[in-house]
């Protein structure tokens, strides 16, 4: 019932076989192809050696420990551990699944798609499916796999999803109640989990944290990869334009990363779906509309209706020549703008992006890292609402800038509220030892007259807010001609010497008091 993983046949364990694993070495033939080293192969050939290894490896995996394969007789097959206990290669479990392939999958996948249930795209529909029966599958077989968080929660609500569909079904009064029971606990694993998820992101998306991974670069580390591969993407297009028939396949996959990469450093560091469904359509019509492409196949598409992207002269000029001389070699069966060596849509960008950045700088940042650069660093250099602007360009809320600012602003109330509890202190000292010397006054008077009239003791005020000098308030002049309404860049810049009570709402509102807002 559940899908796991083929037990594979340890051909190292094999009586017989080589002490060292046999190593292939390829040779094209006079059709420029890679053919496969085995005797009676009827496979054509290869246009590259990684799939004819592929091929090897999944075919004919005994041709690295035997010239011809042994005779082994399924009852003494050797099949190796991990196979059996559900790990792959990589050592990661195979998470068990239940076949979609029946009434009842098909009823929930129709549901999830209607607007009872939602009004699901069909892909959408299909994976909350498979997760739900997957999960089922889980604690049918009490196994262990691993999941991310994000990963967890989206299991819990895709469960969550198969109960509202049993109910819809109107089940008998025994089953809502067990439902009843299971809604609760569905309830609070959500909450759980979410929790979980927040405090790990103090040190899983800490700047710090992700600078020790090599993860985090600064944006001119970043804007530094396109000038990186630039001259071997110009050779590359030059060879395409005058010597079509000798490109290797390897360069026109580098030329068709590079693009992706372009497309993501200089235009626009937005979700890689908006350049995966970016069409031969979509670029001409930015050609009359003086550069902007207008989309909606994304998955943000509901919340925002549009993606529009923007492409300068030189921009739509690389473009150009990459659909003109290069991809045509790629033979594309597809109107994509970006398509892979089999001419299908090109889907791993974001993978893509990682290789390119890390051959430049040697960190590894993808275009979510890349977002969450461009979002943290914009509050160094922008006005508020030009960070509004950039953040709803990219269609992503950051949360590595989300905790970045939490830390940076915690830090200043650390700072601020010691030197508060420190100004308190004193005044309370100051105010005690004010009555102190009060009192030793009225001691020292009991020689007055009792029939003489006392004055009522005068109490000492307390100390008001600390005025704003001369200075100050030039400096929150030139600050604003400067910085514009900055008010925290105004009150950190080390040539304006502020009092150390000052804060950003207080410069704000003596703006306000001087008129200069």
């Amino acid at each position: 019932m559940f899908a796991r993983k083929k037990a594979e046949i340890d051909w190292k364990l094999v009586d017989g076989a080589f002490t060292k694993q046999r190593r292939l070495h390829l040779v094209k033939g006079s059709d420029g192809l890679d053919h496969c080293p085995i005797t009676g192969c009827e496979h054509p050939g290869f246009s590259s050696q990684r799939g004819c290894r592929k091929h090897v490896k999944i075919k004919y995996g005994w041709y690295y420990y035997f010239d011809e394969k042994p005779n082994v007789s399924i009852d003494t097959l050797v099949t190796s551990q991990s196979a059996l206990n559900g790990i792959d290669e990589k050592g990661s479990k195979t998470i068990p699944s239940c076949s979609t392939d029946n009434d009842f999958a098909r009823s929930f996948s129709q549901w999830l798609q209607s607007s009872c249930g939602g009004g699901k795209s069909r892909k959408q529909s299909d994976i909350s499916v498979t997760r739900a029966l997957s999960l089922s599958s889980f604690a049918a077989t009490r196994d262990k796999w691993c999941i991310g968080q994000s990963g967890r929660i989206a299991y819990v609500g895709s469960i969550s999803d198969l109960l509202d569909f049993r109910k819809f079904n109107r089940p008998p009064a025994s089953v809502l109640q067990n439902f009843a029971v299971t809604e609760v606990y569905v309830k609070r694993a959500r909450k759980c989990l979410a929790k979980d998820m927040r405090s790990n992101w103090t040190t899983e998306l800490d700047v710090e944290t992700l600078e020790s991974r090599r993860s985090w670069a600064t944006l001119s580390e970043v804007q530094s990869v396109i000038p990186f591969h630039m001259e071997r993407y110009e050779s590359v297009l030059e060879n395409c334009m005058t010597h079509p028939a000798s490109v290797r396949p390897g360069d026109v996959t580098f030329a068709t990363r590079f693009v992706a990469a372009y497309l993501f450093l200089k235009v626009k560091g937005c979700r890689p779906m908006t350049y995966q469904h970016l069409t031969l359509r979509m670029f001409e019509s930015a050609r009359r509309n003086e550069g902007m492409v207008d989309q909606k196949i994304f998955k943000t598409a509901k919340r925002y209706g549009f993606d529009s992207v923007y492409l300068d002269v030189s921009s739509i000029e690389l473009l150009e020549k990459y659909i003109t001389y290069i991809r045509p070699l790629l033979t594309p069966t597809c109107e994509y703008v970006l398509v892979n060596r089999n001419g299908n849509q090109f889907q791993k960008l974001t993978d893509l992006l990682s290789v390119l950045v890390f051959e430049a700088i040697g960190k590894y940042i993808h275009p979510t890292r890349y977002r969450q650069i461009i979002e943290t660093e914009s509050s160094q250099v922008l006005l508020p609402n030009e960070q509004k602007w950039i953040s709803e360009d990219q269609k992503h809320s950051s949360n590595v800038a989300r905790v970045h600012y939490q830390k940076k602003r915690s830090r200043e109330v650390a700072i601020r509220g010691r030197w508060c509890m420190q100004k308190l202190v004193d005044e309370s000292k100051n105010m005690e030892s004010d009555h102190e010397k009060i009192d030793q006054s009225s001691r020292g008077q009991d020689d007055v007259r009792k029939d003489s009239p006392t004055k009522p003791m005068e109490t000492v005020p307390r100390r008001s807010g600390v005025r704003f000098t001369i200075e100050e308030d030039k400096y929150i002049r030139v600050g604003i001609e400067k910085f514009g309404l900055r008010w925290s860049k105004i009150l950190r810049h080390p040539e304006f010497h502020f009092n150390p009570c000052r804060v950003a709402n207080t410069l704000r509102k003596r703006a306000e008091v001087l008129k200069l807002v």
